[in-house]
This record gives structure tokens, C-alpha cells and sequence, in this order.
């Protein structure tokens, strides 16, 4: 009797398997979806490593041969190194593009490429990386700086080529800039940093990759102890006890008021040594959240209290203690959540100053509750108690500055030309109306939170309980102020403030109108 034949029950598998492969040509893949890819192949074993390994044979294109290289990563390392170096040796056929592809395949595997028979192979052939990153990294911080400023203007596909190309830059400095690649939110970059920390056969890649795990979610933690396995098989030693190199204390925390349009300065500064202070300065905005920063490493102490003097004199900053300067850098961070700009480069380079638990995005709200204050005193007074507050330092940067001010002020400046007495009055009453409902009345809950964050800063330097009161108090007159803004003393103070600053502008020359990058300049000049 015949034996019947067996019944092919795979091709399914196998059909899903070249399926999948496929999807790989599509230009707009992510790395999330290569993920999903990769992690469907495993399960099939080599059965899916067999047609993988295929393509490599086969393929010229240097952004395809990457991504089947990448997706080797989920097999197990002895079933397909030797095939990958027997392409490598083999293959005729590749332009320089398929062979940069390959050459950064094999140095992010671990193979040495720089002795025979691959150094004559490949003669000629380099990652353009290989040969600017050095020049970046000898720049330091700055050199970071600048990378960072540029990454972030990529599309995410040509971010994710730079990550995964990173492996191959000869110079271990490149694990610094993944350290700092890791703190983006952005889970598609930090699952490509590391990634790469894993094809770098170096200490200082297991240190981050290590100070990683507590943090992340499930999926970015599988890819951060992968990295690590694959570090053991390339013969790095990932249980060897490393230094611990937690931030060491500050050494003190400023911060300023709100001016008027609702910005504050933080500046930070913590011990990296015995001898040195590394520094941050953030500009703050209360509706984006971080929009500037600037800092340095290895400043003595004398050299930031000179900076810090000029600092005080342009920005009003005051000494907080660290504890509240972290309240507002982390309500400052949830803030820039929200921004669609995002944060700026160089706070990326310069968070590695922070613990990981000290800069968790949080709002923060003043509250005034347990402050000794027994009630929310009642406003009395009448303006001349505002003009006190207006001649106080911590009110001193109170007025807006926006092309709406500056023409207010050019109307009230003609009104002056042409008009005196009583017309001149009733002129100016007007412009006062127009602009306090222009300008205040869609922002007056943003100007009672600015009004209380500064009643909150004076409570924390030990200003007068008297002086933090009437401060909270004029915070709730605003929201139950039923007349026209331009009747209340403080607003119409504040109005005429932003007016002068704006119309002494204009008698010397400068008109913001003509210049509107800098009515929102988040960039200082250090």
C-alpha cells in the first residue's frame, strides 16, 4: 500500500514570513513596526532566518541591506554570523552605499573590519560619520550642543539612519551623545540609542544601559537588557561593579519673579567635583514651559558669582532653596509637554546634571492655605497701595511687551501731538479702556497666577507676611472684579507701565514691530 504523503501544514507561516519581509520596502516604516517585525521572525525560528539571510544575498540597496541587518539582531548570534561574513567576502556587486550598509553591520556586531581581508574589501569605503563625529565630540559640550540642535530638525527617518550608523564611529565619546539621545521623548529614538549602546563593545555603554533600567517602559526596558546580552556576547563583562557617578549636592538655586508677560528665570548650579560647578539656566514661560536654555561645566565657584552678579542686575533673580527651584524646573517641564516646539537642545545635554527622580514633569500651584495666612485679606487702599507694589523689585519687570503695546503707545504719543486738557484725558482713558480689554481681559487668569507665583517666591525668600498678603489679595480681587479692567488701580498701573516702557522705545528709535522675532526671542546671548 502507497504511504500517503504528508501535508505541507507551514506555507501560511511561510507566506507571512515573505509577507513581512516585504513590508520592510516600504519608505515610511518605523522602528516601533521593525520591532513588531523582528519579534514576529524570532517566533519562527529559522524558518524566517533562512529567507531573511536570502535577502541579504540578494539585495543592492544600502537602506534595505541596514534593515535586514537589523532584523538579524533577533536571531541567535551563532546561526547567522558566519553567513553575514561570508556576504560580506563574497558579494561583487554592492555600489558604496550597499557596502557602508554592510561595513556598519559587521563593526555593530562586533566584527573587526579594520585588518584583511575586510580592510582591502572596504578600502574606500567609510560612514560619513566615522570622519565629523570626532570633530563634534572634540568641540565637548558644545560640540553636543550643536549635534542636538540639528537632530532634532531630521524627519525621524533620517534620525533613526544616524542612531543606528552611530556603532560604527571609531571614538567610544559616542556613547555620550546616546546617553543624551536617551533622555528625548521620543520612544523610537531612545529604542534606537539602545539599541547601538548594544553593538559598542565598551564598559561605558553597560554603565547607561545599566542606569537605564530603572526607568522606561516594558517594551524600551526588553531592548535596553537585550543591548546588554548582546554586550556579554561580544565579551564585555555587563556584572563588573561600576563607579557610581550620582550628582553630587548644589551648590545653589536662583530663581526670579514673572515679569509681565508671564516669564521667570531659574538658574541651578551643582558641585561636579571638589573644585568645579557645572550650571543651568532655564527661561521659563508659563504657558510652553522650558523655551531657553544655556549652561557650563567646570566653572570655578568665583567665575559663577561674577556671572551671577550680572544675572541678578538683568534678571532679578533671588537665592530659593533647591528643593523649591525642582518645583518649578519640573512644573516648567510638564508645561513643555504641551509645547509643540519642544524642549530646546541644550537642555538634553545639560539634564545628565540631574537625577532621575528629580526631574519628573509635575504642575505645580501655590497654595496658601497652611501659609499663616487666616484669610485671603480683603483689597483696600485703593491705588496708592498698587503703586507700593509696582516700586518693589519683585514688580519691577511688570509690563508686557507685544506689538499691541507698541500701538497703544504710538496712539498715545499722536493723541499727545494733537490733543491737551481734558481731550488729551479723555483720549487716554480711552486707549486704557481698549487696551486693558484687548490685552488683559483674555489673560486675566494668567496674570492672578502670575501674581501668586510671585506672592509664593516672596513667601519662600522670607519677604514681609505683610507685603505676600496684599500680593495674594490683589491675585483675588481680579477675579471677582466686576467694572471694566482700566478702573482697576493695579491693571490700569500695569497698562500705563507697558505703555512708557514701549513709548521710551519709540523715542529712541526702536520699534518691536519691525523687529517681531524678538517680541518671542527664546535665545539669550551668553
Amino acid at each position: 500500500m502507497q504511504k500517503r504523503k504528508k501535508i505541507d501544514t507551514t506555507l501560511k507561516e511561510r507566506r507571512g514570513i515573505l509577507c513581512l519581509l516585504e513590508k520592510l520596502k516600504q519608505e515610511n516604516i518605523t522602528l516601533d513596526e521593525m520591532e513588531e517585525i523582528g519579534a514576529t521572525l524570532k517566533k519562527s525560528g529559522k524558518r524566517a532566518l533562512r529567507p531573511l539571510v536570502r535577502q541579504l544575498w540578494r539585495e543592492r540597496s544600502g537602506d534595505l541591506i541596514s534593515k535586514y541587518t537589523y532584523l538579524l539582531d533577533f536571531f541567535e548570534d551563532e546561526v547567522w554570523i558566519d553567513q553575514l561574513i561570508q556576504i560580506a567576502l563574497k558579494r561583487r556587486d554592492l555600489d558604496n552605499d550597499g557596502k557602508a550598509a554592510m561595513l556598519a553591520a559587521l563593526e555593530g556586531y562586533g566584527v573587526d573590519v579594520s585588518s584583511p581581508p575586510f580592510s582591502t574589501l572596504f578600502a574606500g569605503v567609510g560612514n560619513p560619520l566615522s570622519f565629523s563625529m570626532p570633530e563634534i565630540l572634540d568641540r565637548g559640550e558644545e560640540g553636543l550642543v550643536s549635534f542636538m540642535e540639528e537632530f532634532l530638525l531630521y524627519p525621524r527617518e533620517i534620525q533613526l539612519i544616524v542612531i543606528r550608523e552611530l556603532p560604527s564611529v571609531a571614538d567610544p565619546r559616542v556613547i555620550t551623545l546616546l546617553e543624551v539621545l536617551l533622555r528625548l521623548d521620543c520612544d523610537e529614538v531612545v529604542a534606537a540609542a539602545l539599541t547601538a549602546l548594544g553593538r559598542i563593545r565598551d564598559e561605558r555603554s553597560v554603565a547607561v544601559l545599566r542606569n537605564y533600567l530603572p526607568q522606561g517602559d516594558e517594551t524600551l526596558l526588553k531592548l535596553a537588557a537585550r543591548s546588554l546580552r548582546r554586550l556579554s556576547f561580544l565579551g564585555v563583562d555587563i556584572g563588573k561593579t561600576l563607579p557610581q557617578t550620582s550628582p553630587l549636592p548644589f551648590h545653589g538655586c536662583f530663581a526670579s519673579p514673572p515679569d509681565g508677560d508671564g516669564r521667570r528665570s531659574l538658574v541651578i548650579s551643582r558641585w561636579v567635583d571638589a573644585d568645579t560647578l557645572t550650571v543651568l539656566y532655564l527661561q521659563v514661560d508659563e504657558m510652553r514651559g522650558i523655551i531657553g536654555t544655556w549652561g557650563c561645566r567646570g566653572v570655578t565657584p568665583d567665575e559663577f558669582a561674577e556671572e551671577l552678579t550680572d544675572i541678578r542686575g538683568e534678571e532679578g533673580v533671588v537665592a530659593v532653596d533647591p528643593d523649591y527651584a525642582l518645583l518649578l524646573a519640573r512644573d516648567a517641564l510638564y508645561r513643555s509637554t504641551e509645547n509643540p516646539l519642544g524642549l530646546p537642545a541644550e537642555f538634553y545635554v545639560r539634564r545628565g546634571m540631574f537625577h532621575d527622580d528629580e526631574l519628573v514633569p509635575a504642575q505645580y500651584h501655590p497654595d496658601f492655605q497652611d501659609c499663616g495666612l487666616r484669610r485671603v485679606p480683603r483689597l483696600s487702599g485703593g491705588s496708592e497701595a498698587f503703586d507700593s507694589l509696582f516700586d518693589d523689585d519683585f514688580f519691577s519687570c511688570w509690563f508686557m511687551a507685544n506689538g499691541s503695546v507698541y500701538d497703544f503707545a504710538e496712539e498715545w504719543r499722536e493723541l499727545e501731538k494733537n490733543c491737551s486738557g481734558k481731550l488729551l484725558a479723555q483720549g487716554l482713558e480711552s486707549i486704557l479702556e481698549r487696551f486693558c480689554r484687548k490685552l488683559f481681559a483674555p489673560e486675566i487668569d494668567l496674570i492672578q497666577r502670575r501674581l501668586l507665583l510671585t506672592a509664593d517666591l516672596m513667601r519662600h525668600v522670607g519677604r514681609e507676611s505683610s507685603l505676600v498678603e496684599k500680593t495674594v489679595a490683589l491675585a483675588s480681587s481680579l477675579g471677582k472684579y466686576e467694572l471694566p479692567y482700566h478702573f482697576h488701580p493695579f491693571l490700569r498701573r500695569f497698562a500705563l507701565e507697558s505703555m512708557d516702557m514701549a513709548r521710551e522705545a519709540l523715542a529712541e528709535g526702536y520699534d518691536l514691530r519691525q523687529h517681531p522675532a524678538d517680541a518671542d526671542d527664546d535665545d539669550w546671548d551668553e
